[in-house]
């Protein structure tokens, strides 16, 4: 603290020095240079107050690492588990077509049967002609009711840009 004090009113004194300095430099303008000094002594007590707070607690400045890890606010929240579950269906699909039919199929037809529905009034098991302008013919084909299962169960799923296609029709109705 007595440092602090100290080390004020050196710059103090140093101000001083300069507005004497500035007044016998510019006389006509010693009222501005009492403007200035005065700031200055405003921004000195402002610097000497935040450096007798930090003095006083100096446990408050910088988490520990230990504290940073243990802060429950930081923690980056679980990707939610349905959505870990229909990204394992979707990169097993690709891989084997069995899984493709019965796994991954059924959840694209909710997906499409519900937006047909809500969007353009077509029930897909109803009106599968309407239904089927509407996917376009890759979609269709893997949507279709009808769609036989695969023979081979370790047969390749379909190329990826595909899966792709249909998505982003999905996407668009």
């Amino acid at each position: 603290m007595k440092r602090l004090l100290v080390n004020w009113i050196f710059f103090a004194a140093l101000g001083a020095l300069a507005l004497g300095l500035a007044a016998m430099l510019y006389p006509g303008r010693r009222a501005l240079s009492l403007d200035v000094y005065v700031l200055y002594l405003g921004g000195l007590g402002l610097l000497a107050c935040v450096q007798a707070t930090r003095a006083a607690h100096p446990e408050v400045h910088e988490p520990s690492l230990a504290d940073e890890l243990a802060d429950p606010l930081d923690v980056l929240p679980e990707r939610p588990a349905e959505l870990e579950r229909l990204e394992r269906e979707v990169y097993l699909s690709l891989g084997t077509g069995f899984y493709l039919h019965h796994r991954l199929r059924p959840r694209l037809r909710e997906v499409a049967a519900h937006r047909l529905l809500v969007r353009h009034g077509v029930d897909m098991d109803r009106r599968p002609d309407a239904a089927a302008v509407i996917l376009g013919d890759t979609t269709w084909s893997w949507l279709r009711p009808d769609r036989p299962e695969p023979r081979d169960r370790w047969s390749s799923g379909p190329p990826l840009s595909e899966l792709r296609e249909v998505v982003d029709t999905l996407e668009r109705i």
